[in-house]
């Protein structure tokens, strides 16, 4: 075979072998930990379908509803009875390594952008950032209002003690009874301040 043949034969194949091996991931919203990808730690936003990053937990149900700006919210129900105290035994956020390095010894205030649900709404919600073996900011309850409001608590975030363990951002309704449900609209992350000396 010609080299002028084979090197563009060769070359579209390589590039057809390439687009199947991206082909899965073509669409598909993303998982895992929430990370500063190395860039910005003093504001880190949950938005959009980075939403889909929640793991439900416990009993819990999460998922995507598209907003009426066509922005994906979060969908997050829960009955009675059925939540854990720990926040990762519900629905939550796991955070990255790399933002539990950043956060250590720094105070770091953390907003929640919600409402109740259409249906079953929640009139209250709970959020809880936990730094795992060492400590975490207890449940604070928030009463919801009609339309999106921004929920904030500050958090000393403690100092890490051996390996590094796994952050969570824990939200869920307050479910006195039966069935309730909020929506979430963006959840952010701002370390404001050194708390410890060096």
């Amino acid at each position: 075979m010609k080299d002028r043949i084979f090197f563009p034969l060769a070359l579209l194949v390589a590039a057809g072998m390439v687009g199947i091996a991206l082909m899965p991931g073509i669409g598909r919203l993303p998982t895992g930990a929430v990370t500063g990808d190395g860039v910005n730690y003093s504001e880190i936003t949950v938005s959009g379908d980075y939403l889909n990053k929640i793991i439900a937990g416990g009993d819990a149900v999460t998922h995507l509803i598209d907003g009426p700006d066509g922005r994906k919210q979060l969908y997050i129900e829960a009955d009675a009875g059925v939540l854990d105290a720990a926040p990762e035994l519900g629905p939550h956020f796991r955070l990255a390594a790399d933002m539990e390095v950043q956060f250590a010894g720094y105070t770091v205030r953390c907003t929640v952008r919600a409402r109740p649900a259409d249906v079953s709404g929640a009139l209250q919600m709970q959020t809880n950032y936990s730094a795992g073996r060492v400590g975490d900011s207890g449940w604070h309850v928030f009463d919801l209002e009609r339309g999106f409001q921004d929920f904030s608590f500050t958090y000393d975030v403690p100092l890490m003690e051996g390996d590094q363990g796994v952050d969570y951002f824990g939200i869920r309704p307050v479910v006195p009874e039966k069935t309730r449900a909020l929506i979430v609209e963006e959840v952010k992350f701002e370390r404001l301040r050194r708390w410890v000396e060096d």
